[in-house]
């Protein structure tokens, strides 16, 4: 008998329906489908001759099960070509590896290409390693003394976390522009909240009590005290500072502080005296 394949109409010649499962599986589209009574059967004559089977009245050509179909050919073919491409890339990429990395083959390609990025990256290290020296040498002999924390209620904030004290000048010249960075930790060492502090300011107990956080802030930050305090601090001197943290983690039991930068001030020049003129 013959049967058609609902899906992609391919016609198959198959044994007696009896000899055969009630659901087939076609090898074209791969759709499993149910025989159906209505499917065309063979002509009278030797059963499973081709020639003698009828044709299909959809037009669409017989396809034998125990032949090999045309679609399968051209998709083994693609799939060979697939492999062969495959396996022919990557070989490249091995062959290239091996030279890159054990042969002076490429290296001008190394040269023109890759040498400019990685001078640059190279550059950006040093200049960064530069800076951290640099900066190292400038708070290496600064101190903390008077260190304290301590919470206290504000009336219009909630609750607050100080931590003040003083920046001691060990240098033997003048420092200026200090900076800390005041950090609030869990029992278990977890980092929950950090901030910068430039220092030269301070507040009073009043002051944390009864002002609003943008006038903390503003006070913490006025440029009058910062100048006349933290930017010209003589040799064995020292600047306040003090951090805020508004309504802190409820689970902070530690903090650390550290001096983040420091600046060496410029030397001024004396005003010369102006000549009287008539």
């Amino acid at each position: 008998m013959l049967v058609t394949c609902p899906n992609c109409k391919s016609v198959f010649k198959l044994p007696k329906q009896e000899d055969i499962d009630k659901k087939l599986r076609c090898s074209i589209c791969k759709t499993v489908f149910a025989i159906r009574e209505t499917e065309y059967k063979l002509e009278a004559g030797e059963e499973g001759s081709p020639q003698e089977a009828g044709p299909s009245n959809t037009g669409i050509p017989r396809i034998d099960l125990d032949t090999p179909f045309a679609n399968d050919k051209s998709v083994k073919k693609k799939s060979l070509a697939v492999r062969i491409f495959a396996i022919l890339f990557f070989a490249s990429i091995c062959f290239i590896s091996i030279l890159w990395s054990f042969t002076d083959y490429l290296d001008p390609i190394k040269e023109k290409y890759f040498s400019k990025d990685e001078a640059k990256i190279q550059e950006k290290i040093e200049a960064e390693n530069k800076r951290i020296e640099e900066l190292t040498q400038k708070v290496k002999l600064l101190q903390i003394n008077g260190l304290r924390q301590y919470t206290m209620p504000n009336d219009k904030i909630g609750t607050l976390t100080v931590i003040e004290g003083k920046v001691v000048n060990g240098f033997d010249e003048p420092r200026g522009f200090i900076q800390v960075e005041c950090s609030l930790y869990s029992e278990s060492g977890e980092l929950l909240i950090d901030k910068k502090q430039i220092a030269g300011t301070s507040l009073s107990l009043f002051q944390l009590q009864v002002l609003n956080e943008e006038e903390l802030e503003q006070t913490l930050n006025n440029n009058l005290d910062i100048m006349q305090r933290n930017t010209n601090i003589a040799p064995g001197a020292s600047t306040p500072f003090m951090c805020i943290f508004y309504n802190p983690p409820q689970n902070a039991a530690n903090f650390n502080i550290k001096i983040v930068s420091a600046e060496n001030p410029e030397k001024m020049e004396a005003p010369q005296p102006e000549q009287a003129s008539f």
